[in-house]
């Protein structure tokens, strides 16, 4: 009786060294984007009907060495249409571009294949270095317990909750630099919102992570400017959280 005893203990510590020592794995992420949407001469009751909020659903697939970062669906389009009392209709269709982004975590290179106004771009760069201030707060998220920490180095409020019990010290999009793994994104008070929705610890299948490769290659720098440059031909800026409005 003593050695069945004994030899359930060493297996099931076997068991929770294996997972802890798992650096591999995906984790599942909802992001949800708020709708600024500003329409001149619309019915108020029917801009009453259109969503706050589109939901995006996301994947992190990593291990000790790389990540991406992509879309699940690529239809993930919200097509938004309504009609008033008065006869006025109302369509639109709110696009989900393309993205991938994969991390090179060991030589701290990042390439994002990102689709811009119909375009693909293919950016490459250095992993750049996030200051964190960890708070004394802490929340469970899927039943790990995470503690809060707050972005110190954008113009933008972001708060973050990592999880030390996950041994990936990355998160979802471009954050990291945490000591754990990222499971919820706050961005300008919920005008951006990333949280981990499943964690499965695994080996990862071979071709799970894939180096991007489509899109006109350009620096960070270029991107940038690609951005503001069209959005002022379209008459739109860059809201909270990183929105296009």
């Amino acid at each position: 009786m003593y050695m069945k005893n004994l030899f359930l203990v060493c297996s099931m510590t076997l068991i929770i060294a294996n997972l802890s020592a798992q650096k591999s794995g995906v984790i599942q992420f909802t992001e949800a984007i708020k709708l600024q949407m500003d329409v001149q001469g619309a019915d108020p009751e029917m801009m009453k009907k259109i969503p706050q909020m589109h939901s995006v659903p996301k994947t992190l697939i990593f291990n000790g060495k790389e990540s991406v970062y992509k879309n699940v669906d690529k239809n993930a389009d919200l097509e938004l249409s309504n009609e008033s009392d008065n006869g006025s209709q109302f369509k639109m269709v709110v696009k989900t571009p393309e993205s991938t982004l994969y991390n090179d975590l060991e030589n701290k290179k990042t390439i994002h294949s990102q689709e811009f106004f119909g375009k693909q771009f293919l950016i490459k760069g250095d992993i750049k270095k996030q200051t964190w201030k960890i708070a004394g707060e802490s929340k469970t998220l899927l039943d790990y317990v995470c503690q809060k920490a707050v972005l110190q180095d954008t113009s933008n409020a972001v708060i973050a909750w990592f999880t030390t019990k996950l041994p990936a010290n990355l998160g979802p999009g471009n954050f990291s630099g945490l000591p754990g793994a990222i499971l919820m994104v706050d961005m300008d008070n919920g005008a951006r919102v990333y949280t981990a929705s499943k964690i499965e610890l695994r080996e990862l299948k071979e071709g799970e992570i894939s180096i991007p490769t489509k899109g006109k290659e350009v620096t960070a720098e270029e991107f940038d400017k690609i951005k503001k440059e069209k959005m002022a031909e379209m008459g739109g800026t860059v809201g909270k959280g990183g929105n296009m409005r």
